[in-house]
Order: structure tokens, then sequence, then C-alpha cells
């Protein structure tokens, strides 16, 4: 069978524009540099190559940073799907939306829960966390001498046999107890009798402490409790194995595989028969617009705004509806349907999330032929608790994984940009395995390598070969195709017939960026 080709045209205009703008990660003024193009269309496998080499786009606009002069540089960077290995907090995430859809619960108790879980941010932003509670002021409590003469006496009985603390019988607040101590007191509130009963007191206690307690068992270690009961439960498993003519070894080690869960096991864990709430997740193509993203796109754009507004500050006006299309519905890829790929083609669709049939949350995905990337993700504020960032990343994850039993080239799980410099968005290199890709070489590199030079210089080349090349930046660049007046000619023809120097030098910085494999194939418009 002949090999599939997407026959596609990309028109693209390079804009060189070398101004600084403000920056968004650490809201400098103008230090923010990038090299950008507007791309009229695009063909699927002209932008994975784009991707591929440190682009990234924005509805039509196609950009490209200017590393080593930016100052919060942004590293491309991705995951391997089908190596994927769930950390423990992920793993709490996918938890937390089993159990409230099973069974449901309040915000408040979820919110404390993300809290203890962890502190990343999902998403593309920093999600809020509810403080567990708020500290009290205990400044004006009084404690009176009664309340101190007892506690002074049950101090060391407190300590050797747990007994119960003595508190004064004053409250304060809801209802609290609070606990006494000495260096609240006034001592001249206290006489020079109460003063040695309490002496007395502490002598007759310290007597009474001063041995264990012979009608009660020894104290124990909690450790080795632990211990004890863990060797039990391993004697008793090693029974078991024996009585099923199996050797404990072999018993053990085919228990520790059975309870290795996949991604896909934790999503699809059983609700129960009446569950208390429902999650449809639908994957829509937004361009062109299907049916059921027109049907949505009103609530769409109003979770959007809420998202915008309460999470990002922004006014209602800078995320109104046509900013909404412009940013996050219009897309130059071309759609593309071969039988050897996805049920649904490849190009840019809109990944919905639906509680209990309310929209809740949407993730903007281009699928592309290697790879599913995350162009951006808005939710609901009011669902929060449930750590939707981070979910909708790894239901993205399970969505590359599905993608790819039909599409074996279709792995990769693109994530954007990783900001080594700014705390907050290093959250995306907790899926591991992730990789980032060279900003000099454009090979890719595994995290674990390039984050300790990161942490040396912000702006690094990854690549540990010094005579390693751009090998595909090597363009001839009176091949490159030129539209010009609805008419398709070479550069050295187009050169030849309007000799302009800055458009020459204009033409090879574009080539340079963007790359042999690109240039070749996209038509770069001339007016």
């Amino acid at each position: 069978m002949a090999e599939e080709r997407d026959n596609a045209c990309s028109i693209v205009d390079y804009m060189r524009d070398h101004s600084g703008y403000k920056c968004g990660y650490c809201k400098s003024k103008d230090t923010n540099f990038s090299h950008g193009m507007w791309s009229h269309r695009m063909s699927v496998g002209d932008y994975q190559n784009l991707i591929d080499r440190g682009w990234r786009r924005s509805g039509h606009y196609c950009y490209k940073p200017t590393m080593d002069k930016l100052c919060c540089p942004m590293y491309t960077i991705r995951c391997d799907a089908l190596e994927l290995k769930l950390s423990k907090a992920q793993k709490k995430v996918l938890k937390r939306m089993n159990r409230y859809l099973s069974h449901g619960g309040t915000k408040e108790e979820k919110a404390v829960e993300n809290e203890i879980e962890c502190s990343g941010s999902t998403g593309g932003g920093q999600e809020y966390v509810k403080p567990i509670r708020e500290a009290r002021d205990l400044s004006s409590v009084v404690i009176s001498p009664e309340s101190l003469a007892k506690a002074k006496g049950v101090r060391n009985q407190r300590e050797e046999e747990n007994a119960e603390t003595i508190v004064n019988k004053e409250t304060f607040g809801d209802g609290e107890c609070v606990e006494s101590c000495p260096a609240s007191m006034d001592s001249e509130h206290i006489s020079l009798q109460e003063l040695n009963n309490t002496e007395n007191n502490k002598m007759k206690n310290k007597k009474q402490v001063a041995g264990p307690d012979p009608s009660r068992p020894p104290c124990r270690k909690a450790k080795d409790i632990r211990r004890e009961r863990r060797e039990a439960k391993l004697a008793q498993k090693a029974q078991e194995a024996a009585s099923r003519g199996e050797s404990p070894m072999e018993s053990t080690k085919h228990k520790k595989l059975s309870v290795e869960k996949t991604l896909e096991d934790f999503l699809n864990e059983p609700l129960p028969a009446n569950p208390a709430h429902t999650l449809e997740v639908r994957l829509v193509r937004s361009q062109p617009a299907s049916p059921e993203f027109l049907q949505s796109a009103k609530e769409a754009h109003r979770v959007y705004q809420k998202y915008q507004t309460t999470i990002h500050r922004d006014t209602r006006d800078k995320c109104n509806e046509q900013q909404y299309k412009r940013f996050l519905c219009n897309s130059p890829l071309e759609p593309w349907k071969p039988i050897s790929g996805p049920d649904q083609g490849y190009g840019s669709f809109h990944h919905q999330y639906w509680l209990d049939g309310r929209l809740i949350a949407v993730g903007v995905l281009d699928v592309l032929p290697h790879c599913i990337s995350s162009v951006y993700l808005y939710y609901d504020p009011e669902f929060s608790f449930l750590s939707l960032g981070t979910y909708a990343s790894l239901r993205e994850l399970a969505l590359t994984r599905e993608l790819q039993r039909k599409t074996p080239a279709l792995k990769w799980y693109y994530m954007g940009f990783y900001i080594h410099s700014c705390p907050k968005m290093r959250y995306k290199g907790r899926y591991t395995p992730s990789y980032l890709l060279c900003p000099e070489t454009y090979v890719w590199v595994p995290i674990e390598m390039a984050v300790p030079k990161l942490d040396v210089s912000k702006y690094s080349r990854f690549n540990d070969d010094p005579a390693a090349i751009d090998v595909n930046g090597q363009v001839d660049v009176n091949k490159i195709p030129i539209l010009h007046e609805n008419t398709f000619l070479p550069y050295g023809t187009y050169h030849q017939l309007y000799p302009d120097d800055d458009d020459d030098e204009e033409v090879r910085e574009y080539a340079a960026y963007v790359g042999s494999k690109t240039a070749y194939n996209m038509l770069l418009y001339r007016s």
C-alpha cells in the first residue's frame, strides 16, 4: 500500500519584529523576545515539525521564543505517554475525582485535602488552595493560679503515663479549653501556702512515677509493633503460598505486579450503582467547527470568561467572545483523516468535561502525527477543589495512549513550555518521563539531565556533544517556495526579480528558525 500523504498546503507570513514586550511570568515590561509568523493555513505535518523546533501557536499566530535573550527562557517539553509513571500526588487527584463521582462531598473538605496533597499548579495556572483554618489570637487569654498549680502537679505524670492534660476551666471563642502556661502567670496572685502545697504535690508525684508500674505491660516502641505486624503478615502470606504449592518469593513477586495500577485502571475505576455524580468527556472538532462544538460554544465561552476573570484577574472586556474565538477556537491546522490515522483524524479539537450535564472544563488540543499538543486549559473555578488542571492533563495522556493503539507513531504528549526560572511553572516536569528540547541542536534530552544545567544558568544548551550542530537548520534559501501575487516560485527566482537586501536577510532568518523540513514545504508569502 502506498504511503498516505497530506496534500494540505501551508501558507505563512513571517513577521520580523525583534522588539521586547511584557513577560507574563516575571512581569518585566520589555524583556520578552520572540520571532513570529501569521499562519493563514498549515498542514498538521508542518506544525509537528515546527513544534519540534520550539514553535507554538496562539490561534493563527505562531511564535518561537528567542531563548538566549529571554528573561524567562521557555523550553519545549514533552512526555512519553506510553511509559508514564504516575506520582503519588497524581494518583491522589484521580482517587479524589473517583470519590467525588461516587459519593459526592463538600468543596471545603476536598480543598483541605488538596492543600495537604501538594501546592503545585496545574493546567497552566496556580490553583487556588483554601487555608485549612486561620490562626487564633491567644494574647487575651487569662490563666488562673489554680490551673497553674494543677498543671505543674501532673506534668511528669502526663509524660510517663499519658494522663489527661489538665486545662483551665475558663473557655474562649467557640468553647475550646486553653492549656495552662506558667509564663502567663502573675506571681503576686499566688500565696506562700499555695506554693508550698504545689511543691509538696510535685515531690509526691515524683515518688509515684519514679519507676514503671508493675501492674501495666511494659512500654514498647511503635516501630517495633509495626515491624512485628509486618512480619506476621508476611508469614501468613508465605503459609498461604505454600498451601497452593507456590514458593513465597513467587507469591510476593506476583502480588507486587498485580497491585501496580495503570492510568486507565484509575480512570475506569467502577462507580456504585447510583453514583452521586456523572462525568462525560467529549472530544469535539473545533476547526472546522463540528455541530457538537457549535452547540456548546456559548457555554464554553461562559466557562472561559469565568476562568479568566477569577484565576487570571482579566476584565470581562479582555476575554470577550471575539477574543476567545481568536485565541482558542480559530486554528490554521488543516484537518486530515488518513485511513491509518486516528478515527477522528488530525487537527484542532476541544476536550470537554461535562459534570451532571454541565460543562465545567475544556482542554484545547491539537492532534498531530506524532503527538497530542496541549494548547490551553480552562475550567469553572467553582470546581477548583477537584484539581482539574492535573486531572485534565492525565486525561489527555490517556487519550494519547488510546490513539497510539491505532497510530503507533502518536505516542507523545506535548505540554507547551517548561520554564525553570519560574518556580510555579516547574510542575510540568512532574509528568515522567519528560524530555526538554535543546535550544541549539533541537535534540530531546531527559529532564533529569537538563535541570542541573538550568540550576546553574537559566539558558543552557542541553546537548553534551560540543561538535553537534543543528543539521535541520542548514537551508538553501534559493529553494524556498514563495507565494507572490498568487504565483508560486522559488526564492532564488523571486530575489532576481526583486533584489531587496532587507528582504533577503529576513528570508534567511526565517529559514534558520523554521528548519529545512518545513522551509521547503511551506509557502512564504511575499507582498
